[in-house]
Parts: C-alpha cells; structure tokens; sequence
C-alpha cells in the first residue's frame, strides 16, 4: 500500500489556531479584572467576552480546515518585514511627534510594499490617521498627542 500524502487547508487551520490562541489570551488575561454584570460591566466584561467570542471563531475556521485540502503558506517576507517596521515606527514616534504623524508615517510604510499609486497612498494614509485620531484620542479620550506642538 502507497504512502499518500494528505495536505490540508493549512493558511486556515494556522489562522484559526492563532485566532483560537490570542482569544484564549486575552479572555485569561482579562479575567484578572472585576467582571461585572451585561448591565453593569467591569473592566474584565468586554476582554473577556471578546476573548472566548474570537477563540470559538477560531476553531470554527480551524476545525473544517483539517478536513480540506488547501496550498502550501509562502511568507511574504517584505510585507512581514515592512509591517513591523510600521509598528515600531508607530511605537517610537507616537509619543515624540504625536498620533497624527505617526498613524501617516505607519500607514505610509506599511503601504511600501503595494503596487497602488502615490496619490491613493496619501489618501489612504490620510483615512488611517483621521480614523486613528477619531477612535483613539477622541472616541475613546485617551490621553495621547495628536499634532508635534501638544507633546
């Protein structure tokens, strides 16, 4: 009898997994907080709910992936590589040259990689830091800089 390989959806099943494990992450870690009431929540309510939602989602996308065939993964080591630098970028000059400067530098190196036009970059990193600036600073009154001057 042959030896057969069987190759399974591994781009899903890997993605389920890691969904199912940061779920579980977070729903742990945010049990550490007063969990509350639906009616009343503590600072534990939403990581931990979220939390337990996202690894259930997770094994939901995993699960049937084991049973399907799929591809091999091929990292794609620039945009790996670019999106990090956009995040320690984001990290090193957020508190330095505010969220705005910092969302569009973050935006604009993370898009490096892209083969989409100079004037749609701008636009879109111009979206990322108007929407960073809504949620973060504004929607969520956090105590950030937005513009070099309020440093």
């Amino acid at each position: 009898m042959a030896f057969m390989k069987i190759t399974r959806d591994i781009h899903d099943l890997v993605g389920g997994l890691l969904m199912t494990a940061a779920g579980i992450f977070f729903a742990v870690y945010g049990s550490r907080y007063n969990f509350g009431t639906a009616a009343r929540m503590g600072a534990g309510y939403f990581p931990v709910v979220l939390g337990w939602t996202l690894a259930v989602l997770g094994l939901l996308v995993a699960l049937p992936a084991w049973w399907r065939r799929g591809s091999g993964i091929t990292v794609q080591w620039s945009n790996l590589t670019w999106t990090i630098a956009a995040l320690v970028v984001f990290a090193w000059t957020m508190p330095r040259l505010g969220v705005v400067v910092a969302a569009l530098l973050a935006a604009l190196l993370s898009l490096v990689p892209s083969a989409m036009p100079v004037r749609t970059r701008l636009a879109v990193c111009a979206v990322v830091a108007l929407l960073t600036v809504l949620i973060f600073p504004v929607g969520l009154q956090m105590n950030l800089p937005i513009w070099p001057w309020n440093v």
